[in-house]
């Protein structure tokens, strides 16, 4: 149900996106105009739909992972690799944490140019999103540890792959 409500916030994101890019384009060449806020909505919301739909891959374990050969191998191995790769998950999500949380605070005195918004609410999503992150693969940790208990690959894909389905 959260995917869903996920999902559909990305959609908006893109969608808003898509629309205000083909206003910023049709005013520019058929109207002979322009719309001076479009560059920082059009930042804004890249730079929102960038992380928060990267929090939703994480969530739906859509992020490229190649586990041809980690499929294959005995659980151990893979649930080293796997607890491995969610450490350097959780390693680069700390630094957006901490990252995002120096930005937002650095430009905190700022406004945008043309819409006269404060700074922070762009860099906001950066901390926002790596928390997130952190949180997920967290979660994700446990649960792999509870399948791995229980004689399971941690890999959904090697779940699948074990069980004789198509991966």
């Amino acid at each position: 149900m959260i995917d869903r409500v996920f999902e559909a916030i990305s959609a908006l994101l893109l969608a808003a996106t898509v629309v205000i890019t083909f206003l910023t384009v049709i005013y520019r060449y058929v109207i002979q105009s322009s719309l001076p806020w479009s560059y920082e909505v059009l930042l804004g919301l890249l730079v929102y739909l960038t992380f928060f739909s990267g929090f939703l891959a994480l969530r739906q374990g859509a992020h490229l992972r190649i586990d041809v050969l980690v499929s294959h191998m005995p659980m151990r191995p893979q649930m080293v690799i796997y607890l491995f790769n969610q450490s350097v998950i959780i390693g680069v999500a700390v630094v957006m944490v901490i990252w995002g949380t120096e930005q937002a605070m650095n430009f905190s005195d700022r406004t945008s140019l043309m819409l006269d918004i404060p700074m922070t609410v762009f860099y906001a999503i950066i901390p926002l999103s790596g928390a997130a992150m952190t949180l997920e693969c967290l979660r994700q940790i446990i649960v792999a540890v509870g399948a791995y208990r229980r004689g399971q690959p941690p890999y959904p894909a090697a779940n699948k792959a074990s069980q004789g389905a198509e991966p």
